[in-house]
């Protein structure tokens, strides 16, 4: 039996091919709602006008709908139905005729967030059943008023979740009948009251931060018995916080009231019940008492971020440390103590509780209790902040064998003496900040050990002493290799006795962004090495800069420039760029290389020694907003170029040998003659000085020299002094005076010899 398959006839084909066709349209209209997409096409892509990612450019007739971005369909049997639409930065615009959404009767969850709709109604008759569903609404950061929002959501009654932050509400009214909801997020708006809230019994988040509430917080809000988050951060908030306000609120998982102006006594013990609370933030309030010794309490929540900044903790308990912090176990984010006048000493079990963040900076702290730290324990504290405050002692021997985990610490502002040990057992350190203390001897030779990651080295306004000897990062008097570390940001060192030249390997890190050797004993030339392959690609950073990580986000660098001491934090501390090598003892020109440091932004060179022309090469710093070289002994004529950076706004030559006209052009001619001042030789408008009689004085000088009366006084100048110099030698030394004779009683035999016949 012959079995090969044989060859379809043109009528199998074509019944195939309906088959197939056939099957598609099936699928097809299994996976989405005919009626609904036509609406999609018709009645919601002509609403996309700009949309940031394009919404609809993928709707079409020929796909289905259900897999088209921002839909989302559910159901079954005769087909599925669309129950989400996701419109966010769709581009929609102005007010929305609600009737667009008719077509969707079982539709659950709508956000148009970050749009600008200014309305938006409802489906006329015949459409009302498109919001029957809805269970959330999503309009936040629109242009939604008041009256807009009240008749949109007046009949959603099955609404348990909505949002509307970041619009222009005042009031919130027309909230009191949603009683379904259980979210509502008004944050970000222009609230002055919250009426009506109180009502919605079953809400379990409230957010109402960065409003214009004002006057006392309605203790009403006690009675929401279900909330789980409460946020009125940001607000106008005054007055005492009632007891009965949090003591039933016994679900609550977390509370914002920072950053508002409330007053009197919060007794941290009032949330002792709320066993399910994590966080508690309660900052900046800065008359608010917080007391957590007043009473006996065992707190049933282990929080995981506190933040209590600048308020006043334990005024009557003599500023301690609060001690309920030792039973915390899980405060993995945040501990923030700062500037809540806590004063003492710091207990050992602060740093072993807690595995991320330990701020006590700005507080009257004494002394750090070393008894019980050490050991063959290890503290998981990642960022430790001690400073400003008072702490006098010196720093342990070990301290980084205890803080094995630190990437960021700082403990400048304090009374800290004695010298720097060794932190080389902390190998994820980035940043250390030990400016403005105390410390008076030479560094640990190994202070750093082998780190590969330190971005900052801030050791500035302290007395530590001894040379600077080439460096290879293992530490001498101060480290050999301290400033070749390719990773650092920062070196602040200003300050200090340090003496001898500045290092060579200054010139081989990838990533500086702050260099500050001023007010030291520096001696020699600057290096003439700043041309190379990682600093001519300045900003003295690359894309991938470890300097700009997460860990400096809270750190700032104060830096002098423009005249004045100004604090660097954020992006700007990130896009800044700065060397200041003033108040030394250098000497030698000013190498040209450093004019290749394209995007350097501050260049103070004064109060030194230095001899030479300002380099040309100057031209080419085109971000450079200070340059200082003043209270040099630089000569030569001012570039006529540096008129040429545009960016240039505090510029200072005083007090050089500077000569010539001063260009008055563009960014030089903005100065006034203070910056030229002590440069006798200078001229031009700019110091009201004219360049012809200067000209003409120092010719004056030179002519002067060429007159007969000085050339004759010249020569009977050098005859006097040939003379009566003859004389004294022949009157005190008897040797000499012999000599002489000698000599010309022998001259004179000689002449009469051959002159007599």
């Amino acid at each position: 039996m012959d079995r090969r398959r044989r060859p379809r006839t043109p009528l199998l084909t074509a019944l195939l091919l309906v088959s197939l066709a056939a099957a598609a349209a099936a699928t097809l209209s299994q996976g989405c709602d005919g009626g609904e997409r036509r609406a999609l096409l018709r009645s919601i892509k002509p609403l996309f006008v700009g949309g940031e990612f394009g919404y609809g450019d993928a709707w079409n007739e020929s796909t289905d709908c259900c897999g088209w971005e921002g839909v989302v369909c559910g159901g079954g049997g005769g087909g599925h139905r669309v129950v989400s639409l996701s419109l966010v930065q769709a581009g929609i615009a102005g007010a929305v005729d609600g009737a667009a959404f008719a077509a969707f009767t079982a539709l659950q969850e709508l956000d148009l967030s970050w749009n600008r709709i200014s309305a938006f109604s409802l489906p006329s008759a015949g459409g009302e059943r498109a919001f029957q569903k809805l269970s959330k609404l999503s309009l936040s950061h629109n242009s939604l008023t008041d009256e807009g929002v009240a008749a949109l959501v007046i009949n959603l009654t099955t609404l348990s979740e909505l949002y509307l932050g970041g619009n222009q509400l005042l009031t919130t009214s027309w909230i009191s009948n949603l009683t379904s909801l259980r979210m509502v997020d008004l944050s970000q708006n222009f609230l002055h009251g919250y009426n009506g809230i109180c009502n919605l019994h079953q809400l379990e988040y409230l957010h109402l931060g960065v409003n214009m509430l004002h006057g006392t917080i309605n203790s009403c809000l006690g009675k929401l018995q279900q909330l789980k988050y409460l946020n009125m951060e940001r607000n106008f908030l005054m007055g005492e916080i009632a007891p009965n306000l949090l003591i039933n609120l016994t679900k609550l998982e977390t509370i914002h009231l920072g950053v508002n102006n409330l007053i009197g006594t919060f007794m941290l013990s009032w949330l002792a019940n709320s066993s399910n609370l994590v966080d508690v933030v309660l900052s900046h309030n800065y008359n608010l008492k917080i007391e957590t010794e007043l009473v006996r309490w065992t707190p049933l929540f282990q929080l995981v971020y506190l933040n209590l900044s600048n308020c006043v903790i334990n005024r009557r308990s003599n500023g301690v440390v609060p001690t309920f912090l030792s039973t915390q176990l899980s405060l993995s984010g945040i501990d923030d103590l700062s500037h809540c006048s806590l004063q003492g000493r710091i207990p050992p079990w602060l740093f072993y509780n807690l595995s991320d963040f330990v701020l006590l900076n700005g507080n009257r702290m004494d002394v750090i209790d070393m008894d019980g730290l050490g050991g063959n324990m290890t503290s998981p504290v990642q960022v430790l902040d001690l400073s400003e405050n008072k702490i006098s002692m010196s720093i342990p021997t070990n301290f980084g064998s205890i803080f094995q985990f630190l990437d960021y610490c700082d403990m400048s502002s304090n009374r800290l003496y004695g010298g720097i040990p060794s932190l080389a057992e902390a190998t994820s350190l980035e940043v250390l900040d030990l400016s403005s203390n105390n410390l008076n001897e030479e560094i640990f030779p190994t202070l750093i050990g082998n780190l590969s990651i330190l971005t900052s080295l801030l050791l500035s306004n302290n007395d530590v002493t001894g040379p600077m000897p080439p460096f290879h990062w293992n530490l001498g008097i101060i480290p050999d290799g301290l400033l070749s570390f390719q990773q650092l940001g920062v070196i602040l060192l200003g300050g200090n006795d340090f003496h001898g030249p500045i290092p060579l390997d200054l010139c081989f890190n990838n990533y500086l962004h702050f260099v500050d050797l001023s007010n030291n004993q520096f001696s020699g030339e600057i290096p003439n090495c700043f041309y190379n392959d990682f600093w001519t690609d300045l900003p003295m950073y690359f894309n991938d800069d470890p300097f700009s990580g997460n860990i400096t986000e809270r750190m700032s660098v104060d830096f002098t420039t423009k005249g004045e001491n100004l604090t660097y934090m954020g992006e700007p501390l990130v896009l800044m760029t700065g060397i200041d090598l003033s108040m030394n003892q250098l000497s030698g020109a000013i190498p040209p290389p450093l004019g290749f440091l394209r995007q350097l932004k501050s260049l103070n060179l004064s109060h030194n020694q230095l001899v030479g022309p300002i380099p040309e090469t100057f031209m080419y710093m085109q971000d450079m907003e200070s340059l200082d070289l003043s209270y040099n002994h630089l000569n030569g004529s001012l570039p006529m170029q540096l008129a040429n950076l545009s960016f240039l706004c505090s510029f200072n030559v005083a007090y050089n040998n500077l000569s010539g006209e001063i260009p008055f052009q563009q960014q030089l001619g903005t100065f006034d003659e203070s910056a030229f001042e002590g440069n006798d030789n200078l001229c031009g408008e700019i110091i009201n000085k004219n360049c012809s009689s200067v000209l003409h004085q120092n010719q004056g000088v030179f002519d002067a020299i060429d007159t007969s009366l000085v050339f004759w006084s010249y020569v009977f100048g050098c005859f006097a002094l040939g003379f009566w110099g003859t004389v004294a030698l022949l009157i005190w030394d008897e040797v000499c005076r012999r000599r002489l004779c000698d000599l010309m009683d022998a001259l004179m035999f000689k002449l009469g010899w051959e002159f007599v016949p």
